[in-house]
């Protein structure tokens, strides 16, 4: 019998195994004894003397040819390199996971890393953007319509804010929300909010108030929290937005982290659609359909 191990390229093989990959549901081990023994996954987490919060990700795995490293901050999984790098702007704990390939198979492993601050002049990427690396202060998009949108999970619109909105709806336009570099975010409503509805009935539905613009001070007690404040912010993964802090919300307070909330919510987190210097597009998606709010810099 003939056999071809030596004769096909890692390049081919690649290929082959990237296959469990992406199939849902399949196991990122695989076995072709054949062409040789099936790998064990390893990796070391040293911090880079000299760098704040970043580590060196070393593969200690022999004959391994495909790497890639998921650093476990909400970015998602990369192709990389045998050694390669990771670095957190934010405290908290990750779970880094490696998946490689050798000429035996796949396997993968994790390693947990806990960064025990923030790194205070950490200013990169989509959080350069939102602060300017100072602080940059952002308003729902005017004096054109679209600012506030929903519609299905597929992107089919429901309803959208038209330019009559912008001084229809002048309580939801005023507010401002500002960015600093060292992770605070505040909401300056104004002294006005405007009262939202579900089903044409102004919601929650016990906040005793019509539907339309309204004074912070006839706002119930229990509702309070959304008339703005001082919190804080994360920029996770370069690809999400979370504002912290008890009544913290972009743009719609009754859009929550589950779904229409009734109450202020200790911290909810958007997608970041789109981001430059001067636009912001964020949405909050849901079994049933999805909120997406386009906000331009001040």
């Amino acid at each position: 019998m003939l056999r071809i191990k030596h004769t096909i390229p890692a390049q081919s093989w690649l290929l082959i195994l990237l296959v469990p990959l992406v199939m849902p549901g399949c196991s990122p081990k695989s076995s072709y004894g054949e062409f040789g023994a099936q790998p064990k996954a390893a990796f070391t987490v040293t911090p880079i003397n000299g760098k704040v919060n970043s580590y060196l990700l070393t593969s200690t795995t022999a004959d391994a040819f495909y790497f890639r490293w998921n650093i476990g901050d909400g970015g998602g999984s990369r192709a990389g390199k045998q050694i390669d790098t990771a670095y957190y702007p934010d405290k908290g704990n990750y779970t880094v996971k490696l998946i490689l390939m050798t000429s035996g198979g796949i396997d993968s492993t994790t390693v947990a890393v806990n960064v025990a601050n923030d790194d205070p002049n950490g200013c990169s990427g989509k959080k350069a953007l939102l602060t300017g690396c100072t602080q940059k202060t952002w308003v729902l998009e005017q004096p054109g319509g679209g600012a506030l949108w929903v519609g299905d999970p597929g992107g089919n619109q429901w309803w959208s804010s038209g330019e009559g909105d912008v001084t229809g709806r002048p309580c939801s336009f005023n507010d401002e929300y500002t960015f600093k570099k060292d992770g605070s975010f505040v909401l300056n409503v104004k002294g006005d909010i405007r009262v939202d509805d579900e089903g044409g009935n102004p919601w929650p539905t016990d906040i005793g108030l019509p539907v339309g613009c309204a004074t912070l001070a006839q706002l119930p007690a229990k509702y309070q929290a959304w008339g703005g404040g001082n919190f804080n912010f994360k920029v996770i993964g370069n690809s999400k937005l979370q504002v912290i802090g008890n009544g913290a919300y972009m743009a719609l307070y009754k859009v929550g982290e589950a779904g229409t909330t009734g109450a202020p919510e200790a911290s909810i987190t958007y997608d970041i659609l789109e981001m430059t210097e001067t636009k912001m597009v964020i949405n909050k998606k849901y079994d049933w359909g999805q909120w997406k709010f386009t906000f331009r810099a001040k």
